[in-house]
């Protein structure tokens, strides 16, 4: 099946939307999508080739467009709303006095700003916050899972170790096609390493890796060989 990008070309009266609502409405929609969709996807029916909607791929901001105008946002989307909202602003408020920031996270620090937006004036600001929902839960889950971790280090440089490992986050690198996890050993100390493979966050896994080094209170593990989550 193929998919294909479709934009709406309908121009829309200006709306105003108070802060709490438009934080609602995106706490919302990444509940309902079970996470993050950036874009609605269509698809080419290959019976009919007519472009038919995908109704289970409707972006974030679509899904929130709806709670709007449909008042499906709940009071605990709301209060979630005002927490993230406040707590992205604490972190970047505390950025700003130690580096600049980059476009993004000016852009960012706009959006968090407003008491107010103008759709479909501010709709880029809108995408913004729908995208951080996703990010802040990911934080949050990564500082639950690191909360008991110790101060200090594991490991001679060079040498070779089994370790159990509870992975807290990952990134992808795309230049180097691998992952780079962080994460906490059963013991608490923080530990970060490379591997081509997804594993699942929050779940214990046990490897054997060479110590490469030891850097701001995290062990840094390489060569590292994973056995698979459920212990085989």
């Amino acid at each position: 099946m193929y998919h294909f990008k479709v934009s709406n070309m309908k121009k829309a009266d200006p709306v105003a939307y108070d802060a709490e609502s438009i934080w609602g409405a995106a706490v919302y929609a990444t509940r309902i999508n079970n996470g993050y969709n950036k874009e609605d996807l269509w698809s080419l029916n290959p019976d009919t080739h007519e472009v038919e909607h995908d109704p289970h791929t409707l972006a974030n901001r679509t899904v929130a467009k709806q709670a709007l105008a449909e008042g499906l946002i709940t009071a605990e989307d709301r209060t979630k709303g005002v927490e993230i909202r406040n707590f992205l602003s604490g972190r970047l408020t505390i950025k700003a006095l130690t580096k600049k920031l980059n476009d993004f996270e000016q852009s960012l620090a706009k959006a968090v700003s407003l008491d107010d937006f103008i759709v479909p004036q501010d709709r880029m600001l809108v995408g913004i916050v729908n995208s951080q929902i996703v990010k802040y839960n990911k934080i949050i889950k990564e500082e639950a899972l690191t909360a008991d971790a110790v101060y200090g280090t594991y490991g001679k440089v060079k040498e070779r170790l089994d370790v159990e490992l509870i992975p807290s986050s990952r990134f992808w690198l795309t230049d180097w096609g691998t992952f780079c996890y962080n994460s906490i050993t059963l013991e608490g100390y923080k530990t970060s390493f490379f591997y081509k493979n997804e594993l699942e966050i929050g779940k214990a896994v046990k490897v054997s890796g060479t110590v490469k080094k030891h850097t701001d209170n995290v062990t840094t593990i390489n060569r590292v060989k994973v056995k698979d989550q459920n212990g085989k």
